[in-house]
């Protein structure tokens, strides 16, 4: 037994020591500055297996933990079984990251989604993963892929013209006609209504409204449980994402293979149905396709080598999935919170009545309804409070300084959005009367007479610049220098195209005045 206990003695003490070195290696490493310094390892007790126990079984917490020093937030390197993986989350380093154009590229979140999440064939795969060219019209320089199989750019390119360019109108106007119609057919009266959930009122009336605004009535006709069966694969969507096999997961795999046979049956009947004549006056919408970006995909995506109408199911489940899956949930906790609070719910109200009269939903101005500061500030609150979500980078061609940092190329890089919304050190809690975990209406609310509001903690003011305000008169709507601290969508090159399409969607359904809510 002695000799046994003085054996195992003799093994752990080199790991102890290792152990030891290791901290201090990770705080000197964020003390001693120079250049093409990269972030220090965060340590871990055994090799080669790293952190990847902790990162796995308690993600959320350990990333709290990894990338904290001294109360603030930071940038560290774990090891995860052999490989490092790059955790940014210092907010200098978050808002460098959006300014590198060697940065912009999703790709390689989208073969690991396409993959795991939406389970598109490795043929297909193959494609992103050869596209190191990157999502602008002009290639990464020392690439060589030829234009057809830019599927990078040619993804980017149709989500942009669609969800932020000359779609983004015709497709909220859709949106809103549609909630209106719907509201309509459940023929509500000025009695109490009951419905069976809230959130299946949100995920079937307002969800079912964004869908058919982008892939057209004729997908949810001719499939009349895609709604219902969309929202399934959704709360199945962290198990997938680990990989599990589909004899592990049965369940989730049917539902996932469900939504891709509805989306080819889809593809056959508009194929033979769809005319030119069919698209509306605004050059947009149509009743078999939906939008351009749906007509567009079928036009340039099945062109791209190893593409089918498999791959591209797999795909468009991602396209639907990413329309309606935050944000729904935030529109209703919006809504939520609007109506747990009746002085907020009066602000809300009479600021509408003031702007807009007798106005029906359906012919408000989307822009005009999203330079409201308070709805502005709710909606943004309401991102900060409830989307945590990843953002990944990488530069497979060249190392990237990050300012104090240094991105080696190859390497995968990740961002937490919840971490940075919950940063107790960067956000304004009025000396602590609003936590960062409450929802306060006004924190994006800056008062030109009140030098503490806004949404920063104003003993970081002197620091930051103001830039950009909407709205005026005592409050406006700010969100100065938040490029590295509220990033629901990513930022800068990396941000995410359909954030307009998802504001106008969530602010327009804030709207607690209109008959339809009242109702």
């Amino acid at each position: 037994m002695a000799i046994a206990l003085a054996l195992g003695t003799i093994f752990l003490i080199p790991f102890l020591f290792n152990y030891a070195v290791a901290w201090i290696m990770y705080y000197w490493g964020h003390w001693w500055e120079h250049d093409t310094q990269i972030p220090p390892e965060y340590p871990s007790f055994f090799p080669y297996l790293g952190s990847a126990i902790p990162f796995i079984l308690d993600n959320q917490n350990f990333l709290k933990r990894a990338t904290s020093i001294s109360g603030k937030l930071t940038s560290a390197r774990i090891c995860f079984l052999g490989s490092d993986i790059y955790l940014f989350q210092d907010r200098e380093t978050v808002a460098r990251i959006w300014k590198q154009p060697l940065l912009g590229s999703p790709i390689e979140v989208y073969s690991y989604t396409l993959k795991n999440f939406f389970g598109m064939h490795d043929r297909a795969l193959s494609s992103y993963r050869q596209d190191n060219s990157g999502p602008f019209t002009k290639p990464f320089p020392g690439t060589n892929v030829p234009s057809e199989s830019r599927v990078d750019h040619i993804t980017h390119k149709g989500f942009l013209r669609a969800l932020s360019g000359p779609g983004l109108m015709p497709t909220t106007h859709r949106f809103m006609q549609g909630l209106e119609r719907r509201f309509d057919d459940l023929h509500l009266s000025t009695e109490w209504t009951q419905y069976p959930s809230i959130v299946e009122f949100f995920q079937d009336i307002v969800g079912g409204s964004l869908l058919q605004a982008i892939f057209g009535p004729t997908l949810l006709h001719l499939n009349p449980t895609f709604i219902q069966d969309l929202w399934q694969f959704d709360n199945n969507v962290p198990r997938l994402a680990r990989g599990m096999p589909a004899f592990i997961l049965p369940k989730p795999y049917r539902t996932r293979q469900r939504l891709r046979d509805q989306l080819k049956n889809w593809y056959a009947y508009a194929r033979e149905h769809f005319d030119e004549s069919l698209v509306q006056t605004d050059g947009d919408g149509d009743p078999i396709w939906g939008s351009e970006l749906m007509r567009y995909r079928q036009r340039t995506v099945l062109q791209v080598p190893n593409h089918d109408d498999e791959s591209l199911a797999s795909a468009d489940l991602g396209l639907a999935w990413g329309s309606v899956g935050n944000t729904i949930p935030c529109a209703m906790m919006a809504i939520i919170h609007i109506f747990k609070d009746q002085s907020l719910l009066a602000r809300v109200r009479l600021g509408l009545r003031d702007g807009y009269g007798e106005i029906s939903g359906a012919d408000v101005e989307p822009k005009r309804l999203t330079q409201d500061p308070l709805l502005s500030s709710i909606y943004a609150e309401t991102l900060r409070l409830y989307v945590q979500c990843y953002f990944v980078v990488s530069s497979p061609l060249l190392d990237v300084s990050l300012g104090k940092w240094w991105f080696p190329k190859g390497n995968i890089g990740l961002v937490n959005s919840g971490i940075s919304h919950m940063d107790k050190s960067f956000w304004n809690t009025k000396r602590g009367a609003y936590p960062v975990q409450s929802f306060w209406a006004d924190r994006f609310l800056r008062d030109s007479s009140d030098p503490t509001s806004g949404p920063m903690n104003p003993d970081l003011e002197n620091d930051a610049s103001s830039s950009r305000n909407v709205g005026g008169g005592e409050s406006s709507f700010s969100l100065d220098s938040l490029e590295g601290s509220w990033i629901p969508f990513g930022g800068g090159h990396a941000i995410c195209p359909g954030r307009f399409l998802a504001k106008h969607a969530i602010i327009f359904y804030m709207r607690p005045n209109n008959e339809s809510v009242r109702r």
